[in-house]
């Protein structure tokens, strides 16, 4: 267990007999074993949590969250398994330069990951996203993330958007796949 009496941002509070979210108890939680995550997500031994309610289709003992290089999410305690491998070099310069590994490191999109993948199973803020590729999945900033067939925002497909391949975020919402842009999720001109 985390500690007596911890509390967390993302709503959680763990007392020593007990879990809540927002001030609702959590009877179902184990309170031993319960790791608060982050962007939400918490888990135990038995479940996944997202804003203090079971992910039915999650397992806790492979569930972890990625940042927008596809390396393990933050660190907890209790160390999440079968985690992917950090960023090679050449992930890291995929931007062409474009993107530091200082960006990498404090993330350009102020923590706003909300994706999460367990297993072959892809989630956006705990809703299954049907037709993501988990195994070529990636976070790529804001709101944006791909896999090796599609383009998403906010979980959804993004029409006529390349994969992982080409897609990148640019910044204050816009991000491309060097052909189509995109500007929170809309599809825009630009020269």
């Amino acid at each position: 267990m985390a500690g007596y009496a911890q509390s967390s941002s993302d709503g959680y509070f763990i007392g020593k007999n007990f879990i809540s979210y927002n001030d609702s108890l959590m009877s179902e939680a184990d309170v031993p074993s319960f790791v608060i995550m982050a962007h939400g997500y918490a888990k135990d031994s038995r479940h996944v949590y997202y804003n203090g309610k079971v992910l039915e289709y999650a397992d806790p003992a492979t569930f972890s969250l990625t940042d927008r290089t596809g390396s393990e999410g933050p660190k907890t305690e209790d160390a999440t398994k079968n985690a992917r491998p950090a960023a090679t070099e050449k992930e890291k310069t995929r931007d062409n330069g474009k993107t530091s590994v200082l960006d990498i490191v404090l993330g350009t999109d102020n923590g706003t990951n909300k994706y999460a993948v367990n297993g072959t199973v892809v989630a956006y803020e705990g809703k299954v996203i049907k037709k993501a590729d988990a195994a070529s999945f990636k976070y790529v900033g804001g709101e944006y993330a791909a896999d090796k067939h599609h383009a998403y925002y906010k979980g959804n497909i993004l029409s006529y958007a390349w994969g992982i391949g080409q897609f990148t975020y640019k910044g204050n919402g816009y991000a491309t796949d060097g052909v189509h842009w995109y500007c929170n999720g809309k599809p825009v001109d630009r020269d």
